[in-house]
């Protein structure tokens, strides 16, 4: 029979030996091959529309460090709900979340004009990245030592499914349909920390985010506005353009007003004790709100050339 470990928040099931107790520097190792990955793929790519402006290396980095932050608010509340080895797989996680970035061009006829759209293949990118992450454990499990328990594996794959996204049409924001009142502390950290911008880091994070992922899904006004003459773009196609990031700018407070909404059923399945501590973290929601109606009030004074340079083209 298998023997069965309770070892801080989740069971290790084991046939005949047990992972090592540090897996800090495999961790620190597996954070480093991810952020790596992401960097080749999606910040130095021979491909233009392969760097991706918003699913880059400073995203994985701000998932991470918004993860530690509530597993640590959490553990400082009630030691005994996250351990040592919670805090190093809250690390691993979602540095391997948007290791995969496959997508499909989307293309709308408006009027006179084409919309070129990039449309992610959600779920598909997230397992994908998931296993590539659960192929990292296993390479390192076939080492010399027994470090990531089959546990293990099951919440790091977990932790990162609950980052799918879907439409909340009610509150107008994106929510998280793998996160469960079941899930674990690790998943639910992770999946708050991925969606954790307006709530935990505040206006400035906020609003450069929210251009960032304009400038990544519009693929026909990047085509435009990184071309060799931008002098070639006429008069209605400007106006066109700028229509969108207007619209965009304008439903950027909406999205953040929906996220406050669902934080607090997104953080009642944390036990009572801890979750004072982790509701203190999102304090940042007004802010954002209020940065992000200014940004868009500022916006529609501004010509098509200002307005481009403002969404960091």
């Amino acid at each position: 029979m298998p023997s069965i470990e309770s070892r801080g928040s989740h069971l290790f099931i084991e046939k005949g030996e047990t992972p090592v107790e540090d897996i800090g520097p495999y961790v620190d190792e597996g954070v480093e091959q991810a952020l790596s990955l992401v960097r080749e793929r999606f910040e130095r790519s021979p491909e233009t529309k392969d760097n991706l402006p918003f699913h880059n290396v400073e995203h994985t980095q701000g998932v991470i460090r918004r993860t530690e932050l509530v597993l640590a608010a959490i553990r400082e509340a009630e030691p005994s709900l996250v351990s040592e080895r919670d805090m190093a797989l809250g690390r691993l996680a979602p540095a391997y979340h948007d290791t995969v970035q496959k997508w499909e061009e989307i293309r709308t006829v408006e009027g006179p004009f084409t919309k070129v759209m990039r449309r992610r293949f959600v779920r598909e990118n997230e397992r994908a990245s998931a296993d590539e992450g659960v192929g990292y454990m296993e390479e390192v499990n076939s080492r010399d030592v027994l470090v990531f328990s089959e546990s293990d594996k099951a919440v790091f794959g977990e932790a990162i499914d609950a980052t799918i996204p879907d439409w909340d049409p009610l509150n107008k924001t994106v929510f998280q349909p793998q996160l469960t009142e079941g899930s674990s502390l690790i998943a639910r950290a992770v999946a708050l920390a991925d969606l954790g911008t307006a709530g935990m880091d505040g206006p400035q994070a906020y609003t450069r985010e929210g251009r960032a992922i304009f400038r990544e899904d519009n693929l026909d006004v990047l085509a435009a506005l990184q071309g060799r003459d931008r002098q070639a773009i006429t008069g209605p196609q400007k106006e066109y353009f700028r229509s969108r990031m207007l619209a965009w700018l304008k439903f950027q407070p909406t999205f953040a007003k929906g996220r406050k909404a669902r934080l607090e059923a997104e953080l009642s399945a944390i036990p009572e004790r801890a979750r004072p501590a982790v509701s203190a973290l999102f304090n940042k929601f007004d802010e954002s709100i209020g940065a992000a109606e200014e940004v868009a009030k500022q916006a529609e004074a501004m010509n098509f050339e200002d307005l481009a340079a403002l969404m960091g083209y």
